[in-house]
């Protein structure tokens, strides 16, 4: 705080010019190191941490699962890029349980964090909605239905991909993803089925399974579908971590792609390139994603007005995993 008084700047710009951020003008920042370097100032992070003043240097990041590529990712690029502003990352994990999650906020809370990215549980407790309105917050990937802006991916894609998939000749058609009771599950079901009807396809005549995407689900799914006597012709999958589950459990079945069976799968493409065939993939910007909540929570610490919800697209990305469906069918 003496440095800021001095220098006659903010106690945040001082922060972020000693800890090396790209925010700070670099001739500002230069006389900031220079004039610290002379009072002999050393930061302790440590006792920052115990300042009053010190609740800036904290955020949280509430996620369901870390054990999913998708978001196991952004918190990590999160993490990266709050550390580079001189702000620490407080990641908790609900495990989709609302009461944890409850539990989880209100500890937060009493660490008294400047903000928090929340991508919540599927089932948000009213009194977690409430602790959240009181202070910055950017929703993730899932929306929490708190008024708070929101980063999220748009997921047109999984519409254009079913109506590729007509195109190609397919009329049976399977969907595995996300619960409607989860935000982004209920978006990209209204995806699939816009998709299906741009194509002249009736929308209730796709095979739909909507689960909670956690690692041990999918397989399930996918199986039952697979061994029904009007088996789908092709399978569109509309989350990460149910991807993977299905995308091993066709490998398994001994189904040739996309002879057999056309799969589009969703995420990053880097995780299905090494297929064989590569998969046709709907494909999201997580860096993006996790650089747009970043920018936005220390936009809100900071005290910028709040903005509208950042929508990314998604892209389809065609691989060898589809074409059209078995002669006969």
């Amino acid at each position: 705080m003496d440095l800021a008084r001095e220098l006659e700047v903010s106690t945040a710009t001082v922060s972020r010019a000693l800890n090396g951020s790209e925010r700070v003008r670099p001739e500002l920042a230069r006389r900031i190191r220079d004039h610290a370097r002379d009072r002999g100032y050393v930061a302790n992070r440590h006792a920052r941490a115990l300042s009053s003043n010190s609740s800036h240097a904290f955020v949280g990041f509430v996620i369901p699962y870390v054990d999913t590529p998708a978001y196991s990712a952004v918190a990590a690029e999160c993490a990266r890029l709050l550390s580079a502003d001189g702000t620490q990352m407080i990641l908790t994990i609900t495990e989709n349980d609302p009461r944890r999650e409850l539990d989880q906020v209100r500890d937060l809370l009493a660490t008294r964090v400047a903000g928090v990215v929340v991508s919540p549980s599927t089932g948000i407790l009213a009194a977690t909605r409430e602790l959240l309105r009181a202070l910055p917050v950017v929703q993730f990937h899932r929306g929490a239905g708190i008024g708070a802006p929101g980063v999220f991916s748009d997921d047109a894609a999984l519409g254009e991909a079913v109506s590729r998939l007509v195109d190609l000749g397919h009329r049976r058609i399977g969907y595995i993803g996300p619960s409607r009771a989860i935000s982004n599950g209920a978006a990209r079901l209204t995806a699939v089925r816009d998709g299906a009807a741009a194509a002249g396809l009736d929308p209730d005549s796709l095979a739909v399974r909507l689960l909670e995407p956690a690692t041990d689900q999918g397989a399930g799914a996918v199986r039952e579908l697979l061994h029904r006597a009007d088996r789908p012709t092709a399978l569109v999958v509309g989350g990460g971590t149910l991807s993977l589950a299905v995308a091993r459990e066709v490998r398994a079945s001994g189904l040739a792609l996309p002879g057999d069976l056309s799969l589009v799968v969703y995420g990053d493409p880097a995780w299905f390139a090494l297929h064989d065939p590569p998969l046709t993939v709907v494909s999201v910007d997580y860096p993006e994603l996790a650089r747009r909540a970043a920018r936005l929570l220390l936009g809100g610490i900071g005290g910028d007005p709040p903005g509208g919800d950042v929508l990314l697209p998604s892209e389809l990305r065609t691989g060898g995993s589809t074409g059209p469906p078995p002669p006969g069918t």
